[in-house]
């Protein structure tokens, strides 16, 4: 997997604004998918067993834990980003760059 986006063949030829535009979009396509919330709603469980049953005994685990899970929802927004990407790439090529900002309101 690529993290940087320059390296990736579906931006290739795009100028900066045009590889802003496909990156937007393939954000706007992977958040309809339930896999990118996951690790928010697993923060969420934890935060609530912690208050309400002291699941980590103290406030250093908490932080530990939030920031781990911190690390994999980033990793897997960028995961989601890049499987999308391509679909993006094929959208704008049809419908150009005011396509875009008609489909994500940006």
């Amino acid at each position: 997997m690529h993290f940087r986006t320059g390296s990736r063949p579906e931006l290739a030829g795009l100028d900066r604004d045009a590889q802003q535009a496909v990156r937007r979009l393939a954000w706007h396509f992977a958040q309809r998918h339930w896999g990118l919330h996951l690790p928010a709603v697993v923060w969420l469980a934890v935060a609530l067993a912690h208050s309400h049953f002291g699941v980590l005994p103290g406030g250093r685990d908490y932080l530990v834990v939030t920031a781990v899970l911190f690390v994999i929802a980033v990793v897997n927004i960028r995961v989601h980003i890049g499987r999308y990407l391509r679909a993006a790439r094929v959208v704008f090529d049809l419908l150009g760059r005011e396509g875009v900002r008609g489909i994500t309101g940006r």
